[in-house]
């Protein structure tokens, strides 16, 4: 695996924000988001190491926490790899409780009992919008969360055209770009437009 980091934090988002989390970084990503806060995982100037599928197992059971992140860049580029490490952890011990955070242009080729997955849907403001799979409204699970990451209205626009042209069983999380929309502003568009099924989050 080409891995960036691995550590232990709290989780700032989604459905376990503030709960103790093992990250993985995976190198890469097949998409360039404006706003994107992680370009070092990424391109030629990257700096990533290469260890075995047993090698990351070992620093992940080593940190202790049961809630697992595997995050990037895009970490379905490495899925096969993705997949075997899933596997060992889980053999290991099967109270691990993984979270896969994808872009939203790959849809992944497994399920397992004990994963699900945070799916972004990147609206206009990120200029990757063409770059979304909308199966991703399809596969998702009630588990699954699939995120906005908005920055002006007309991002908001987006999502709510968006999740009323496909609706999922998938939870719906809005989050703003951080600087460039006020958090309020958000609430009040959810407001004006009765959107109940959307949750509003910051990250932390």
């Amino acid at each position: 695996m080409n891995v960036i980091e691995i550590f232990s934090s709290i989780d700032g988002e989604g459905s376990r924000q503030g709960l103790l989390t093992t990250f993985l970084r995976l190198h890469d990503c097949n998409i360039r988001c404006s706003y994107c806060d992680t370009t070092y995982s990424y391109g030629i100037d990257s700096v990533f190491t290469e260890m075995t599928v047993a090698e990351v197992a070992d620093v992940i059971e080593s940190l202790g926490n049961h809630r697992i992140t595997i995050t990037g860049g895009e970490p379905l580029l490495q899925e096969q790899a993705v997949i075997e490490l899933i596997d060992e952890l889980t053999k290991r011990n099967p109270q691990y409780d993984f979270n896969i955070e994808t872009n939203g242009t790959i849809i992944p080729s497994f399920h397992r009992d004990n994963v699900w997955f945070t799916y972004d849907y990147k609206t206009l403001s990120s200029l990757a919008e063409e770059s979304m799979n909308i199966d991703i409204f399809k596969v998702a699970t009630e588990r699954d969360l699939i995120k906005f990451v908005v920055g002006s209205p007309e991002d908001l626009d987006c999502m709510r055209r968006i999740i009323s042209k496909y609706p999922t069983v998938a939870q719906i999380y809005v989050s703003p770009v951080w600087g460039q929309i006020e958090a309020a502003s958000i609430i009040d568009y959810m407001k004006t437009y009765n959107l109940q099924n959307v949750r509003f989050q910051l990250q932390i």
